[in-house]
């Protein structure tokens, strides 16, 4: 079975089968694979198999895979991104979740009463321009605001879990819709940006469906920024595009996937666990493949996959030069009621550490795609 774990194997492979990715691969990214070791005493032997043990292993096969745990780690050297994978950390005491679907009902039922949001147009405010409108949801405008133009699109169904692809396509036209207007109202504004925070564990301070949407002027948000000039500069350095070489080489590792212009990545270096880089040369607002390429990812982890809460950002080229292309990145927020948080100080001031394969995303995501 693939593994990001055998990623040594597939890379020396891939040396001899077809340098040309090889160099892509040495061009992007820096990786090492160690071993971490350890001695478990044997007052700890069971209580270590009971935390971090395969069903499908004997006592003494887990034991040797818990004292000899393999890690590898990557680092994209154009983007500063880094991750560390080691399948066992999925196990460790306190992520493993039980059925919690009747508390999430709960949650969704209760938060209900007294809901601002179920009555948008009489409990938020509107931007200075008015509001947007459309079949399935209304923007407002943010009342803490992120930045000068900071507002929400507020879906009219409350449970932000349910809903389907006309409903998710029309969340983003209308996104789109509230760009081109904020751009007409003040031309200063150019850098767009989206951002649906789906439930506590993704930021969300509202249990009602929305999505955050902001536009800024002078310069994009930093990881925008950072991603443009990533592109400027690979182009400018190596005469290529960027997004075309990443494309093909995780395609040749078996970890990316098209549908028709749009191309689907399992990154190897995700800020957290199940992320996915959706590329869309045109706005999603005006591509329906795109559209249902976002929904499908978005129903498969809820459906599927389990996953509770969600980030879903949109990062969009400057108005109205089309530098960059549409990237859409959606990652797992982890499960709502465990007590563990899904992002630690290694995350803020190291380096990203992923529990989740890529190779079993991607193979979720062939399916369904």
């Amino acid at each position: 079975m693939a593994s990001i774990l055998n990623w040594e194997e597939k890379i020396n492979q891939l040396k001899i089968s077809n340098p040309d990715t090889y160099l892509i691969f040495k061009r992007i990214y820096k990786y090492n694979t160690d071993t971490g070791s350890m001695n478990i005493p044997n007052s700890f032997k069971d209580n270590a198999i009971s935390y971090l043990g395969d069903k499908s292993l004997s006592n003494q096969e887990n034991l040797e895979r818990i004292e000899q745990q393999k890690i590898i780690k990557f680092y994209n050297i154009w983007t500063g991104e880094g991750a560390v994978f080691n399948s066992l950390r999925a196990k460790r005491p306190g992520i493993k979740a039980g059925n919690r679907e009747n508390q999430l009902e709960k949650l969704i039922q209760d938060s209900e009463e007294n809901c601002d949001f179920c009555n948008p147009e009489k409990f938020t405010p509107s931007d200075s321009f008015g509001r947007v409108k459309s079949e399935f949801c209304i923007t407002a405008a943010n009342l803490a605001k992120y930045d000068a133009y900071s507002s929400l699109i507020i879906f009219k169904k409350h449970n932000p879990l349910d809903f389907n692809q006309e409903e998710l396509s029309d969340y983003i036209n209308t996104a789109f819709k509230w760009f081109n207007r904020v751009y007409e109202y003040d031309r200063r504004y150019k850098f767009p940006f989206m951002v649906w925070n789906c439930l506590y564990k993704a930021g969300a301070s509202q249990v009602h469906g929305h999505a955050q949407i902001l536009m800024t002027r002078d310069f994009p948000y930093a990881k925008i920024e950072n991603i443009i000039n990533t592109s400027i500069n690979y182009k400018k350095q190596v005469g290529k595009n960027y997004f075309s070489d990443l494309y093909k080489l995780h395609h040749s590792m078996g970890l990316a996937h098209s549908k028709g212009e749009v191309k689907i990545i399992v990154s190897i270096t995700p800020l957290k666990e199940k992320e996915v880089l959706v590329i869309s040369p045109n706005p999603p607002s005006k591509s329906l493949e795109a559209k249902k390429v976002i929904f499908k990812i978005l129903r498969n982890y809820i459906d599927v996959l389990g996953v509770e809460s969600f980030n879903l950002s949109i990062y969009c080229p400057k108005y109205p030069v089309n530098n960059i292309p549409y990237l859409i990145k959606i990652i797992d927020r982890g499960k709502l009621f465990s007590k563990t948080a899904d992002m630690g100080g290694m995350e803020l001031y190291g380096s990203s550490v992923a529990s989740d394969d890529p190779y079993n995303i991607i193979q979720h995501l062939k399916e369904i795609l």
